[in-house]
């Protein structure tokens, strides 16, 4: 059970994509790995940089969950045990860690949080909202399917961006990672770590750059 990565060449760039399920305590150690053996000169996370900083200063004290966070979790713990998820995601947590004890960049790639809810605010109607509410409902009662941690986080993005707003609002912010991506590809090697849901979509993307 361990992240899947993907190597892709633009021109001189090599870009090493490492999908991760949010939360999974196993992932910090195969982030320590890939940093090791591909010895990056940049580090991009499918993260605001507001958020990583807000990773930087956490204090230890437990996260605020939205409702789909809390589902989300709730059905990894039932498949995985209570001690393999942790919020902040380890798989961020730890690539920002050693990228500043190894003087590594590191960078956000997300969009940042004015541009985030103002493409929010376009987007999603309140009708849209309101049945993102129910969805949620329905998934508090059941659970979220999925006998992989892969499965349950692609299960409940895919469930999500079954409205026609929510999906819009992923591929926004995919194509404005693809963007901040390309402004860097003065860096040699480039190791994302990036949602298992938006991985296809930004290595689609990055071909056709």
């Amino acid at each position: 059970m361990s992240m899947k990565s993907q190597s892709i060449k633009i021109g001189t760039t090599q870009i090493r994509v490492l999908s991760t399920v949010k939360g999974l305590v196993s992932e910090a150690e195969v982030v320590e790995k890939e940093i090791d053996s591909f010895i990056p000169n940049l580090i991009v996370l499918g993260l605001s940089e507001g958020e990583v900083e807000g990773i930087r200063e956490w204090d230890g004290e437990p996260y605020e969950l939205s409702g789909w966070d809390e589902i989300y979790g709730l059905s990894l713990r039932k498949l995985l045990g209570d001690n393999s998820i942790r919020l902040p995601p380890p798989s961020f947590t730890r690539a920002i860690e050693i990228a500043d004890s190894k003087n590594i960049k590191i960078l956000g790639l997300d969009m940042d949080e004015e541009t985030y809810t103002d493409e929010y605010t376009k987007n999603i109607s309140t009708w849209q909202l309101f049945k993102r509410g129910r969805l949620e409902k329905y998934m508090v009662k059941s659970g979220i399917e999925g006998s992989t941690p892969e499965e349950i986080a692609m299960n409940m993005e895919n469930s999500i961006r079954q409205l026609s707003g929510f999906k819009k609002l992923e591929t926004l912010r995919v194509e404005h990672m693809v963007s901040n991506l390309r402004n860097n590809f003065d860096n040699e090697k480039i190791l994302a770590i990036i949602e298992v849901s938006n991985v296809e979509s930004l290595i689609g993307l990055l071909k056709e750059s």
